[in-house]
């Protein structure tokens, strides 16, 4: 019976740590989309690496949620036996393990939301971009030229357009 309490203990704890782990992602998220709009390469890349960084420590909470559901039940496979799980345990701790696990998921949910979200923008700006380009410069075949009209050989990393157009 001590070792469930301690599970249930540990589940709750990690449970915690996943719900602080997806609001600093949800929020970091949020300024990767504001550093697109205001053409912050320089943040959007420090909010990329922090994105990446919370991905991984949640990945190693995940994990360490389903070792502990599978010490409270054995047969236990991921987050589709999580109820099951918590059905083992006592009714508070029950009730209040299964609305942190729901929070989790709500949260999961606002943060693939929003990498739809940011997905579509980019795409619909790439979008924009290639039609204005070939509006511009039409039958260009993706060939790029620079200012004296040199075809370019190599890579574009970067383009800089007149803002008359």
């Amino acid at each position: 019976m001590e070792q469930q309490t301690d599970n249930s203990a540990f589940l709750e704890d990690i449970l915690q740590k996943e719900i602080s782990i997806l609001t600093d992602l949800y929020a970091c998220q949020k300024r990767m989309y504001e550093c697109v709009l205001a053409r912050d390469w320089v943040e959007l890349q420090k909010e990329t690496a922090r994105s990446e960084n919370f991905a991984v420590i949640f990945l190693d909470m995940d994990e360490q949620r389903i070792e502990t559901a599978r010490k409270i039940k054995p047969e236990a496979e991921g987050s589709r036996d999580f109820y099951s799980v918590t059905a083992e345990l006592p009714e508070d701790d029950r009730t209040r393990i299964n609305a942190m696990f729901r929070e989790v998921k709500r949260l999961l949910l606002l943060s693939k939301t929003e990498n739809e979200v940011f997905n579509t923008y980019v795409t619909n700006a790439r979008s924009v971009i290639n039609g204005m380009l070939e509006t511009v410069m039409p039958s260009r075949r993706n060939k790029t030229y620079n200012r004296r009209g040199d075809l370019l050989t190599a890579h574009v990393e970067s383009l800089l357009l007149n803002r008359s157009f």
